[in-house]
């Protein structure tokens, strides 16, 4: 079924189109009604409709606005707009803006199924090339893994492409709404740069930028500065050469936006290889003491003066995951026999950004497992350990963190770690990867829906991670699965 809103400032008339004909039996479910641009701009966002039924003359955004808006923000929403005799204009730049058709009021019930019918074709065909470009981005995902040796230049040879400058960078974005783009696009060049777009992610895009850094280095910066302009966030790779591996240079550029996005303390940040972790090893062994001896407040200064390191230093997210890591090591040098470590887990650049709002409260899961727990927590109630758990399978679709979870049902984050891996038998991350892996592994079978779709629905943004935690968990990626 294909998701329908309706708009009008009228909600007698958005009610008669409701009536007007039998919707699902054309192959659409209507999801609801609003009565102002403004409303179903935020409606359109919130509910992901695939058809807009909109009167053109409407307070707050009118028809030709909403459209211009829902272009604005990348999305892909039809829209069948209604106009009168005298707004035949309008709705003339309404198709030139894109609208699939206008209809003239009164809505005539044949007019409007018969519109229906043919943009069920155009949504059919739009699906199967979500289908196909579905292929494009398994492609990257196997292209762009940092494992994956392929250099540029077989990367250049195999796309028929053709660079003249003798560097290479990958820059990454992160814009602030989805992007509708092509998987792959067409090479392009300006004032001394070249570059090729891939789509890596829903609101992510990334460039593989060949320049001249000696000659006119000056290119990369007017590239950045004026290209990428709409982006949040932005992080550029180290200098490669024609013979660098291309999954090297993307993995860079992905760690610079993560740590970019991560800190904020700076929209673009660029990748540097500087070996933090071995400038600190006087710090990292005064906490490794501390844990060994169980002196809580010596690892709780040591934790908080990594933690000022990293953030005066801006580390780059890597580095932190690799101190991060460091520590957990020691804890399970010590303690892996006890229950202390329960629900303590060691954590990728990336699991980082999606569990943790601040390096802070990352270094905060260390330090909280050697605090005494409070009577009260210890005698956390079964009917409210019950209610954690359904609340957790009911949410698991959502951005919620084991932080936010431990806010809001005021227990300490180690207690509740360690008790949703004593009532499910795993780590908070994985029990809610492997709900929304399953729910993706049914949705698969609609092939009604793309696989970015389902991405989406199942709780991830970033196709490229989806994809390597399914085939890490099922053996096989979520294209080939659907072959099956």
């Amino acid at each position: 079924m294909y998701k329908v809103l309706i708009v009008d400032d009228e909600p007698w008339v958005a009610k008669g189109l409701k009536k007007l004909i039998d919707w699902e039996s054309l192959g659409y479910t209507v999801i609801g009604d609003v009565h102002d641009g403004i409303e179903a701009m935020e409606a359109i966002q919130d509910m992901n409709p695939d058809v807009v039924l909109s009167d053109i003359r409407m307070p707050g955004l009118n028809g030709i606005e909403l459209i211009e808006s829902i272009r604005l923000h990348g999305l892909e929403t039809k829209v069948i707009l209604i106009s009168g005799y005298a707004e035949f204009e309008y709705a003339q730049k309404a198709i030139q803006l894109g609208a699939f058709d206008y209809l003239l009021k009164q809505v005539d019930r044949n007019t409007l199924t018969e519109t229906l019918l043919r943009l069920k074709i155009e949504l059919a065909n739009s699906h199967k090339g979500n289908r196909e470009q579905d292929f494009h981005l398994e492609d990257l995902f196997e292209l762009l893994e940092p494992d994956n040796n392929i250099k540029i230049n077989n990367f250049m040879i195999n796309r028929r492409l053709e660079f003249e400058f003798p560097h290479y960078r990958f820059i990454s974005c992160l814009y602030p709404h989805s992007s509708a783009w092509d998987a792959i696009a067409e090479q392009a060049a300006q004032n001394g740069t070249q570059w090729f777009r891939l789509r890596t992610g829903q609101n992510k895009l990334s460039y593989l930028v060949n320049y001249d850094e000696q000659k006119k280095p000056i290119g990369l910066l007017d590239f950045i500065s004026g290209s990428l302009a709409g982006a949040q966030y932005v992080g550029i790779s180290g200098i490669g050469l024609y013979s660098t591996p291309i999954g090297k240079l993307y993995q860079e550029s992905d760690i610079a936006l993560s740590s970019s996005s991560f800190l904020q303390k700076q929209s673009i940040t660029e990748y540097k290889s500087a070996d933090h972790v071995a400038a600190l090893t006087k710090l990292v062994l005064k906490i490794e003491l501390a844990i060994k001896g169980y002196k809580r407040d010596v690892i709780r200064q040591g934790l908080d003066e990594l933690c000022e390191e990293c953030e005066t230093r801006s580390m780059l997210i890597d580095q932190i995951s690799a101190l991060y890591n460091q520590i957990v090591l020691f804890v399970y040098k010590y303690y892996g026999n006890s229950e202390l470590v329960q629900g303590l887990e060691y954590l990728t650049y990336s699991q980082i950004v999606r569990s943790c709002e601040s390096v802070r409260q990352l270094f905060e899961r260390i330090s909280v497992i050697f605090e005494r727990q409070s009577d009260e927590e210890m005698l956390l109630s079964k009917e409210t350990v019950k209610k954690i758990i359904e609340y957790i399978d009911s949410s698991f679709t959502e951005d919620i963190s084991l932080s936010m979870l431990s806010r809001q049902f005021n227990v300490s984050l180690g207690y509740l770690s360690a008790l949703i891996k004593k009532e499910t038998g795993t780590n908070y991350s994985d029990y809610v990867v492997a709900k929304r892996l399953n729910l993706a592994k049914e949705l698969l079978s609609d092939e009604s829906l793309s696989i970015q779709e389902i991405v989406e629905r199942v709780g991830y943004k970033d196709y490229f991670h989806f994809n390597k935690l399914f085939k890490k968990h099922f053996g096989i990626t979520p294209s080939k699965h659907r072959k099956i």
